[in-house]
């Protein structure tokens, strides 16, 4: 028996709830890997196997009643063990709420530099600065940064509704410029999603004393339109209740994460090509010759600095 052999071995029994969520996850990861959508998360995992019929959207009693146990808690005890067995690496996985901050260092100055010419990147929005991605979601933003990272975009995500972030590190990248800023949330019709795209908006307009028009405010994902033309998405909405309200109010909602890790990378990916002066791919050429040349600089200096000693 192999390693995998074992450890498939020591998952819980194939016919119980327990080891038919741990298979169904572990598929459902190695399709991310597959597809080249990894790392993911946890909340587009339950969005995923939801839509397939492997978990409902609540756990509910004989009443009708949500119970307090989630299917997403579920989900993360089964990816939990994947992880512990060796199935999935950890790194697969990510927790946008959680992070440790390394600094970086060298023994040498020198050899900081070379350590850093791999990482180097160079303008790929001719002298104009890239957009910003705006994500109502953190889980979002956390599957979509490698994404933005090779389109050398910044990132962020609000939380929901949200004035300090906003004005403390959102505002100063859309100040005194001409950026652009896409913006990725929820499809609502007067929901609360609607009301925090608008308050975030609102806010940046306020504080940056910009107005934004359609060619400068773009939402990449989800529009009603884009809804209209796709009955798969169709089929995505829920029924929610806004319980500010009084009386409250009911409403349909199409989650972003619903739509899946890979729709969203698609959208998004478009949507930036598009904005691009020139493909991606003939900058990235561009910047392997500028980094071949500084490390043969680099390696020249070093051989003097040896012969000096």
């Amino acid at each position: 028996m192999n390693r995998h052999e074992r450890a498939d071995a020591a998952l819980s029994a194939p016919d119980s709830k327990a080891g038919k969520l741990q298979r169904a996850c572990l598929a459902l990861l190695q399709e991310h890997e597959r597809e080249g959508m990894i790392p993911t998360n946890g909340r587009f995992l339950f969005y995923e196997l939801e839509q397939r019929g492997v978990v409902p959207k609540a756990y509910r009693d004989a009443s009708g009643k949500e119970r307090a146990r989630t299917p997403a808690q579920d989900i993360s005890d089964a990816t939990m063990r994947l992880r512990e067995l060796g199935l999935v690496p950890w790194w697969w996985i990510e927790d946008e709420s959680r992070d440790v901050r390394v600094p970086r260092y060298a023994a040498r100055v020198y050899e900081y530099v070379v350590e850093t010419v791999p990482l180097a990147r160079i303008d790929c929005w001719g002298g104009e600065l890239p957009p910003l991605i705006i994500c109502e979601a953190r889980a979002t933003r956390g599957v979509l940064e490698r994404i933005t990272d090779e389109y050398r975009c910044p990132i962020t995500a609000t939380g929901g509704q949200c004035g300090g972030h906003i004005v403390n590190e959102i505002v100063p990248l859309l100040a005194d410029n001409k950026r652009k800023a896409l913006y990725i949330g929820d499809c609502e019709v007067e929901g609360p999603g609607d009301q925090i795209e608008a308050n975030t908006r609102r806010y940046i307009e306020k504080h940056t004393e910009r107005t934004f028009t359609p060619d400068t405010w773009i939402k990449v994902a989800l529009t009603p339109a884009q809804v209209a033309r796709s009955p798969r998405l169709r089929r995505l909405a829920i029924d929610k209740v806004d319980r500010r309200c009084h009386p409250p109010r009911p409403y349909r909602a199409i989650e972003c994460e619903a739509v899946g890790q890979a729709v969203l990378e698609r959208m998004l990916r478009k949507v930036l090509d598009a904005m691009l002066p020139e493909p991606l791919a003939d900058v990235r050429v561009r910047e392997e010759r500028q980094r071949a040349t500084i490390r043969a600089a680099l390696a020249k200096l070093a051989r003097r600095q040896g012969r000096r000693r």
